[in-house]
């Protein structure tokens, strides 16, 4: 009887508009009050547990530093670099976008800030050089999906605080999935350029990429530097993002002087917003997973699934399946506090990799923010556009099916996101 309040108020809460994260702890304290020999303390003292990780203090300061990188012009000269590298080939703007989105991503770890950052610029290109608005958004907006999966990325560190896996091996987890992902839209771009025959920009000279690369060469090092740092062991992944911080203010202060004094308190203002959402909803998940563990809901769902199919193909089809119909209604970051404490035991129970179904999880919660009708990334990208959501949705669907098919080859070949962490943190 508890577990069917719990799930009742779950799903009301949700169907009555209130936030999610609300929704999260509301339910479980309505399973507590339903048992009624549970004090409520409990939950608050779960719910207090939930924010005192130390891997969390990373989530805030990545946002940050992505804030200041635009601030900072870190950006612009990043966009600027890439259309110099590639304007010139075939689908060159396109091919630019997608590059720039992968090292913007590499630094920022959010589909929604490499949407806005690259596409505010990117856009308006395309569009005057004669690409069509559905195809210039659509790959814009699925680009964007590099971002939480090239690491550093927040959602891996979400994962990896709810299902205590290596936050370290996630990132490199991810790095394989996303160049795929990468190189995917980038076929897909030229050959769809070569189709519609859109025009090539001028042939940059040898001396002027040079220079634009050396003007770009800040934002260039910092995955270098955030990556390297990480992997050579000198700082963790929540160092690295307060190394981002630094770098970030300083460059863009000192070095390109664009960051000015006076930005500070709205990108602050900004990151603070953009973090409490993030923090609120994984503390009050504690309670949430707490009352699906005290239930066996994992074993449960074990159980179901083996009772349909033995075959790792077919449950890995199902996990997958279910992920992608969650994701198209919820952000990423509810939906990973909902789905880990059921899919990471099930991993565990099944001899899959937590690494590599942690890799699953997140790349399918995030192809969510470009699914329509409802993908985060979608609405920002109507809104920098004026295009109708039904048109944008057109442009979006080929590339999102490419990204489909690189998660078919990463949820079947599990080589591909566990070969860099075993290789490089046996």
């Amino acid at each position: 009887m508890p577990l069917i309040i719990f799930g009742i108020a779950f799903v009301g809460l949700l169907a009555i508009g209130v936030p999610v994260s609300i929704g999260l702890g509301g339910a479980a304290m309505a399973y507590v009050f339903a048992l009624g020999d549970l004090s409520p303390t409990m939950l608050i003292m779960t719910t207090f547990s939930g924010m005192t990780a130390y891997p969390l203090l990373a989530i805030p300061l990545f946002i940050l530093g992505g804030n200041l990188m635009s601030g900072g012009g870190l950006t612009k000269d990043l966009v600027g670099f890439t259309r110099k590298l590639l304007g010139s080939v075939t689908g060159g703007l396109g091919l630019a976008t997608i590059l720039a989105s992968a090292i913007f991503a590499a630094i920022s770890g959010a589909a929604v800030a490499t949407v806005v950052a690259i596409g505010m610029v990117m856009l308006p290109a395309m569009k005057e050089a004669g690409y069509d608005d559905e195809v210039a958004a659509g790959i814009t907006a699925t680009a964007s999906c590099m971002g939480p999966i090239i690491p550093p990325s927040v959602p891996f560190i979400l994962y990896g605080v709810i299902a205590n896996v290596s936050i370290r091996k996630l990132f490199l987890g991810g790095a394989i999935p996303g160049i795929m992902l990468g190189a995917g839209l980038m076929i897909y771009m030229y050959f769809i350029a070569k189709k519609r025959k859109y025009p090539r920009q001028p042939r940059a000279s040898l001396k002027e990429i040079l220079r634009s690369g050396f003007q770009a060469l800040p934002a260039l090092f910092m995955p270098v530097l955030i990556m390297g740092g990480i992997l050579a062991g000198m700082f963790t992944p929540t160092e690295a993002a307060g190394v981002l911080v630094a770098y970030s203010l300083i460059v863009g202060m000192f070095l390109k002087k664009e960051l000015k004094w006076k930005h500070l308190p709205k990108i602050l203002l900004d990151t603070g917003k953009d973090s409490a959402m993030v923090l609120l909803l994984l503390a009050l998940s504690e309670p949430f997973s707490w009352v699906i563990a005290s239930e066996q809901l994992p074993l449960t769902m074990i159980n179901f699934i083996s009772g349909i199919s033995s075959s790792p193909i077919v449950i890995l089809l199902l996990i997958n399946v279910l992920l992608i119909i969650i994701g198209i209604p919820m952000e990423t970051a509810p939906a990973i506090a909902i789905v880990t404490p059921v899919l990471a035991p099930i991993a565990i129970q099944l001899g899959i990799d937590p690494v590599h179904m942690g890799v699953i999880v997140c790349f399918n919660l995030v192809l969510g923010l470009v699914t329509p009708p409802v993908g985060a990334v979608l609405f920002v990208t109507c809104g920098m556009t004026g295009m109708s959501l039904e048109k944008l949705s057109k442009g979006v669907w080929p590339p999102f099916f490419i990204a489909l098919a690189v998660l078919l080859l990463v949820t079947y070949i599990p080589a591909l996101t566990t070969f860099l962490p075993n290789l490089l943190m046996r």
